[in-house]
């Protein structure tokens, strides 16, 4: 900085730096100060307000109750003379009654006025506001409370004090509190200049050192007695050339981090330059790609990538101004899809020097929306057949009438199998959507409880349908099992281990449950023995997936909706375990739910 062509000296630059930053510091303190004390003083007075009401009360209530308005009048107007105050008397609906200022019947109704709104809606700590006042015609600070006269109707009570009159009393404490800030200011600024001073002169023995140090290849000798407030420049001095080394290291060091987490993306990244070369690449893009992390560089994308998809896309991406995203489908084995972005690469002077395409492998999250879509249509499978039914055999009733009874008790015992069938595949979906919620398995409440009680409430479900099919149900539960679970969910899956077993197995057979700690682990498993028909391993893997059936037909017949193992699958997923199934042809099966064993 130059003033009249001459540099200004250190101890100018110190001593108006240190003023400015003593000025507004003094300012800001003074702001504070001010804000401090006024705000403190708005409280007092407040609080005397407050303080205030219970007395005022005491000497109207009898009035209010007798209807005296007119002495209430005279009365308010009498003490707000007095304690130069402004006092006002209204009913609970805001009708003013008395005012020491003012005639009450010229009055507005004050019910809209934020402290008797306040007053209302809190009668134990009362309104407070601060307000121009239309009545009077100047700002007020007040205070209103609810109370209740001699027979207990309510009224408001309200006193209140110029703000001119608060504030008169506020430039009083603050001219006192300038005063003190000025002589605080004019001291420190003097003692700052001398500081200051004594500083320049250190700077400017330093600086000299620093002249040597650049015109010699000898290290200067510092007398470090003579700069001690200084000692931390001298020292970055003495240490720049190191320092300036360590950098050097440093920057390496994160020229390899930088390329590490390149590496380490999980989204495909290449640049390539004008000439179509790649110029860097990153392991994702390699093994999306297949490319030779050593050879890659320098090499033609055409030569590189053999995909006719991606070398069309960044033609098209050179040729546009903007960036493109769009979505490829690679022609491989795994039928990968990519979400491929674009953008321009600029050197220093914003010319385009090459291209940035960042490959974001969306496969996964395609497959899933194909799976949605797939419940989407199986939902709607599943739904339209006992609708149509029902239609159906409705529609045939409305035509052909209900003269025919055992037609009729036919047809309602058809559409009441169809009703029943659509309620269970409704409660299914409620049920599979709220386990697939993510929040689930956090909220979820578990219980520490014996196995064999679960057990027990099962078995207890499912006597009668065993008994119709002479099946008989055995368990085998150690007594001291126990499991922290949601005992309701845990016994909705088991329910349904066991109902299948029953509907599949042939009659005279044996449904077995059986429950153990697995050697080694925290692990319980529950396990449900059936001598069935048996799965065949094709369809083992499916046999969890939603509206997934071995035997479509037989498991319609049976009033099964599709879902039931579903949801098992989802309960044990919510409580951190699992399923697994066993089963040959002809053998039976072997359902079991594993279930983490902890608190």
């Amino acid at each position: 900085m130059a003033f009249f062509g001459q540099p200004r000296t250190l101890l100018w630059r110190l001593c108006l730096a240190l003023i400015v930053v003593q000025v507004l510091v003094g300012a800001m303190l003074a702001v504070y100060a001010w804000q401090t004390v006024r705000s403190f003083h708005h409280d007092q007075t407040q609080s005397q307000l407050e303080r205030l009401i219970p007395f005022l009360a005491a000497s109207y209530d009898r009035m209010i109750s007798d209807g005296a308005t007119q002495a209430l009048d005279e009365r308010v107007k009498r003490d707000g003379g007095e304690i130069g105050l402004r006092i006002s008397v209204f009913h609970d609906d805001g009708t003013p009654i008395a005012d020491s200022h003012h005639a009450p019947a010229r009055m507005d109704n004050h019910l809209n006025r934020p402290e008797i709104v306040e007053a209302q809606q809190h009668p134990a700590r009362g309104g407070r506001a601060i307000r121009f006042s239309t009545t009077v015609e100047q700002e007020m600070m007040v205070f209103a409370r609810r109370l209740n006269d001699e027979q207990g109707n309510p009224y408001l009570l309200r006193v209140g004090i110029p703000i001119a009159d608060v504030n008169d009393q506020l430039m009083m404490l603050a001219r006192a509190l300038a005063l003190a800030l000025g002589i605080t200011l004019l001291a420190t600024i003097a003692l700052m200049y001398m500081v200051a001073r004594s500083l320049s002169n250190r700077v400017y023995r330093l600086s000299s050192n620093v002249r040597t140090m650049a015109q010699s290849e000898d290290e200067p000798t510092f007398e470090k007695d003579t700069i001690r407030e200084l000692l931390p420049l001298q020292e970055a001095l003495e240490s720049m050339s190191r320092r300036l080394r360590e950098r050097m290291m440093q920057l390496q060091t994160q020229q390899r981090e930088h390329h590490a987490i390149l590496q380490s993306m999980n989204n495909g990244v290449l640049a390539i330059d004008m000439q179509h070369r790649i110029v860097s690449t990153n392991r994702m893009t390699e093994d999306l790609f297949n490319l030779d992390p050593d050879g890659v560089r320098g090499r033609l994308l055409q030569e590189a990538i053999r995909s006719p998809e991606l070398n069309r896309y960044i033609a098209d991406a050179f040729e546009q101004k903007d960036g493109i995203t769009t979505e490829l489908r690679l022609k491989n084995q795994s039928g990968t899809v990519l979400q491929v972005t674009s953008s321009r690469m600029l050197n220093p002077k914003g010319q385009t020097v090459g291209l940035l395409v960042v490959l974001n492998d969306v496969t996964a999250i395609r497959r899933l929306e194909s799976m949605r879509s797939d419940f989407a249509a199986n939902v709607s499978h599943e739904l339209r057949t006992p609708i149509t039914n029902i239609k159906g055999y409705v529609e045939t009733m409305i035509d052909v009438g209900v003269d025919d009874s055992q037609q009729t008790t036919r047809f309602l015992e058809i559409i009441k199998r169809n009703s029943d069938r659509l309620a269970a595949i409704i409660e299914d979906i409620l049920s599979l959507a709220w386990l697939e919620q993510p929040d689930t398995k956090n909220v979820l409440l578990r219980e520490k409880m014996p196995i064999g009680q679960i057990v027990d409430s099962v078995i207890g479900q499912f006597e009668n349908a065993a008994t119709a099919k002479e099946i008989r149900l055995e368990h085998d539960i150690p007594e001291d099992l126990e499991v922290s679970v949601n005992a309701q969910l845990i016994e909705q899956a088991l329910a349904n281990f066991v109902s299948n077993a029953i509907k599949y197995s042939p009659n005279d057979t044996i449904v077995r449950i059986e429950a153990q700690q697995l050697p080694g682990s925290s692990e319980v498993r529950i396990t449900v023995i059936d001598q069935g028909p048996g799965i065949s391993e094709a369809h083992l893997q499916r046999v969890f997936e939603r509206f997934y059936r071995v035997d479509k037909a037989r498991s319609r017949e049976l009033g099964g909706t599709g879902l039931g193992l579903a949801i098992v699958k989802h309960i044990a997923l919510v409580h951190g375990g699992r399923v697994s199934v066993e089963s040959q042809l002809g053998q039976g099966s072997r359902f079991s739910l594993i279930l983490p064993n902890v608190e």
